[in-house]
């Protein structure tokens, strides 16, 4: 906006550890704790709001563009695969997958390691979800890649891991950056266990394969027992 507008959407500003969650706003105690000033937070509007207009010549030769969404990265993909209503879940897969439920109108405090953010607010209602985080997800077929040199290209790792039944197994822990969620474990390391001599680099791939899928599938044991607390 050329400096006009300093402003930003309740989906991010819940990610600053500053906001209420409750209230969408600038939480004072919170402020104190960290030492932050007010003055240099901005403005939190709902996710569909005035946020200005983007400033004439940025986008090329046409005038000012209005903006008029913004939403932080998991809650646009919550939003975007239509996962709009209490009980919803949306998982996406990239460097890592990130786990969503919507809660509604309901702040629910997990009881199963998963952390209470603000869904983006479409419509002047408050709506909020649980989420968990994968920290390796797609990173891990790169490891494969540039790290194991298992395969020269990430589109082979599928034909790489077909080519054995199973993984005989072998099972993978992708702790390369510590676990995620619902452990929290940022200590943790990776390692690779149920080695055999008959064991091979396929076995390897299937296994870190199924890790994504076993680590997807913890978060959403986690969801199913949180989501007993739905009220509604």
């Amino acid at each position: 906006t050329g400096g006009r507008r300093h402003v930003t959407d309740v989906s991010n500003a819940s990610r600053t550890l500053l906001l209420n969650l409750h209230t969408g706003q600038w939480d004072e105690e919170l402020l104190a704790l960290f030492g932050v000033p007010r003055s240099l937070l901005p403005e939190v509007l709902p996710s569909v709001a005035d946020f200005g207009a983007v400033q004439a010549g940025l986008l090329g030769a046409g005038g000012e563009v209005p903006i008029r969404g913004v939403a932080g990265d998991q809650q646009a993909a919550l939003f975007g695969q239509a996962c709009l209503r209490r009980g919803e879940v949306k998982n996406t897969y990239g460097t890592g997958c990130f786990m969503l439920m919507h809660t509604g109108g309901q702040a629910l405090q997990s009881a199963n390691g998963l952390i209470t953010t603000r869904a983006a607010q479409a419509d002047g209602q408050a709506g909020f979800a649980l989420e968990g985080s994968v920290f390796m997800g797609g990173a891990i077929v790169q490891w494969l890649r540039d790290g194991l040199k298992a395969i020269r290209s990430s589109g082979e790792v599928q034909a790489l891991a077909a080519s054995v039944a199973d993984s005989e197994g072998v099972v993978l822990v992708p702790a390369f950056a510590g676990l995620g969620a619902p452990y929290w474990l940022p200590d943790a390391r990776g390692s690779i266990q149920g080695l055999t001599r008959g064991s091979t680099v396929a076995h390897i791939a299937r296994a870190a394969l199924e890790s994504i899928a076993l680590q997807s599938t913890v978060l959403l044991q986690a969801m199913q027992r949180d989501a007993q607390n739905l009220r509604g």
